[in-house]
């Protein structure tokens, strides 16, 4: 999917959708104080998007002024959105409301932070969480847009597939935290999944983690004798889908790339380029670095910290020696990332480290 108002004269607006089907009709809603104004297909053709064959007819752009939409011009809170789906593409700049800064969160943890993101939503002017979900071409737009300087763009991709369309100035946030933690948000999501299709999971990750869902269901994920029995009889392809997932996350290119130990210290390297970045989240201390930052009281910012249930499975985790191998490059990352904060802590404070 493409997308952009490439004109915004106040009276009139210049735009176009391009849809992922290439036979699809694409049609905009507009809205304004939240009430629908006008809904209406796409009816300009634009040669450029017909030529390179982006879609069948090339007829996706549109025009809005004042004869389509009576007092177009006021409409400060105007937005627009792709009927189909819903997406809100474009949003008047408010500038009592938005905060004028590109931001690209990278979500590590498989079951989203989207309390987080929710809660930041309506400081931007353009907002897209759980991109994972989209195409590829679709995340690059979200990070291209051009006319538009309030951006907040959040999801679980590969940050190696996404790093070029940051800018300068772009905001980037990230977190991680113990991965024996989330190896059980993740075995726990799977195992269950046939009973609860969680809609947090794309329809990608259904593909891909199909074996495991598959091999995993119905695991007792409490049970030890049964975890350690699951895991022992898992085929070498199933494990494999769960090997680091956060140095995966770091260095790798596909989902399907290999990763060494010597992918650790790039996958460091990346870490050290976020402008903020928290390593365990047991507490709100990222909501905090992000308000601060942003200019937002943090007491706005939800976030949902470590939870004790995934953590009496992560101790069950730790002593099954095949988990163990399969968060080999995670661990040793984690390791440290944790070592390097207790050297900053201590430079701070020589007289007392102060132990998180």
């Amino acid at each position: 999917m493409y997308f952009n108002v490439y004109n915004d004269g106040g009276a009139i607006l210049h735009g176009y959708l391009i849809p992922d089907g290439f036979s699809a009709k694409p049609s905009i809603v507009v809205r304004s104080a939240g009430e629908e104004v006008y809904r209406a297909e796409c009816d300009v053709f634009l040669e450029n998007t017909y030529q390179h064959r982006h879609h069948e007819t090339g007829i996706v752009g549109f025009i809005l002024n004042e004869k389509k939409i009576p007092g177009l011009k006021e409409m400060k809170d105007l937005e627009i959105s792709d009927a189909n789906t819903g997406f809100t593409f474009y949003r008047r700049f408010q500038e009592h409301l938005h905060i004028e800064k590109r931001v690209f969160r990278l979500e590590t943890q498989f079951a989203p932070h989207s309390e987080l993101d929710q809660s930041l939503r309506s400081n931007f002017q353009f907002y897209a969480c759980n991109v994972e979900h989209f195409g590829s071409e679709s995340v690059r737009q979200t990070l291209e847009i051009v006319n538009q300087k309030s951006t907040y763009v959040s999801g679980r991709v590969l940050i190696k597939n996404v790093q070029q369309y940051f800018t300068d100035d772009t905001l980037t946030i990230t977190s991680v935290r113990d991965p024996f933690y989330e190896l059980a948000i993740r075995l726990t999501t799977i195992s269950h999944y046939k009973t609860k299709p969680f809609s947090f999971i794309s329809e990608r990750d259904k593909i891909f983690y199909e074996p495991a869902i598959s091999h995993f269901h119905g695991m007792n994920i409490t049970d030890e004798a049964d975890v350690r029995a699951r895991f022992k009889s898992a085929p070498k392809d199933v494990l494999g889908l769960f090997e680091s997932p956060f140095t995966h996350q770091l260095v790798a290119s596909s989902p399907t790339d290999d990763v060494s130990r010597d992918s650790v210290a790039s996958a460091l390297d990346m870490l050290s380029q976020f402008s903020i970045f928290n390593s365990n989240e047991k507490d709100a201390q990222l909501a905090t670095d992000i308000g601060e930052t942003l200019g937002v009281d943090p007491d706005q910012i939800r976030f949902n910290p470590t939870q004790s249930l995934f953590e009496e499975v992560a101790a069950i985790f730790r002593n099954v020696p095949t988990i163990e191998h399969i968060l080999e490059k995670d661990l040793i990352l984690y390791h440290f990332i944790r070592e390097a904060e207790k050297r900053t802590r201590s430079k701070r404070n020589p007289a007392h480290v102060r132990r998180r």
